[in-house]
């Protein structure tokens, strides 16, 4: 009976990015080479490289896939017929929990060799996306704001947001005895962080 590692699978690309995905939550992107992802999947050492060039590109492509997920909250969050002001609130929400949730993966897509020493450009073209769903929340609570007002409040938002996910993902901002929640002060630095964005 034949040991070799089969080549092809039905799916193998599919196969590939949910197991390197598992690996990341679990692990985190580091110590992912193409050898254990194949080892993963139960195929040759070869096989990943008929679908990603090298392990550079399978990072990206599992990138690419955490900002489709992320943004497809976002998009369903713009969609509704709520005010600005609480369309902001969910996306802030949204980002936050994202990040709790996939830790590992949100490293990756923001803080990784994908976007150090230079951002990727099809990840710059997702964070853009991004960018415009919150700067549009904002500017539509507030008819009448210039170009240049819109863009420094979205700044300030998006820096309370990604700021208070990236210390908490860090380790920097842990629960205490007697104060809030984690949960709780998350909801209170999204607030903060629309007070800082809509404040005349």
């Amino acid at each position: 009976m034949s040991t070799k590692k089969p080549y092809h699978k039905e799916d193998l690309r599919g196969d590939l990015l949910r197991a390197g995905r598992a690996w990341v939550e679990a692990h985190g992107h580091l110590g992912l080479s193409m050898r254990i992802l194949a080892q993963q999947v139960g195929v040759s050492p070869g096989a990943p490289y008929h679908h990603f060039p090298d392990r550079r590109a399978f990072l990206l492509a599992l990138a690419l896939d955490g900002f489709r997920e992320m943004l497809a909250r976002s998009d369903a969050v713009a969609a509704t017929a709520d005010h600005p002001a609480d369309k902001l609130r969910a996306l802030g929400t949204q980002f936050i929990r994202f990040a709790e949730e996939n830790p590992h993966l949100v490293d990756l897509m923001y803080e990784s060799e994908l976007t150090s020493p230079a951002l990727d450009p099809d990840l710059l073209a997702f964070q853009q996306i991004g960018h415009a769903a919150v700067r549009a929340a904002v500017a539509a609570s507030m008819p009448g704001l210039d170009g240049e007002a819109a863009d420094l409040r979205t700044l300030a938002f998006w820096s309370a947001i990604y700021g208070f996910a990236s210390m908490r993902r860090k380790g920097v901002i842990r629960p205490m005895p007697g104060a809030m929640t984690t949960a709780d002060l998350a909801g209170a630095i999204v607030e903060r962080a629309i007070v800082a964005a809509l404040a005349g």
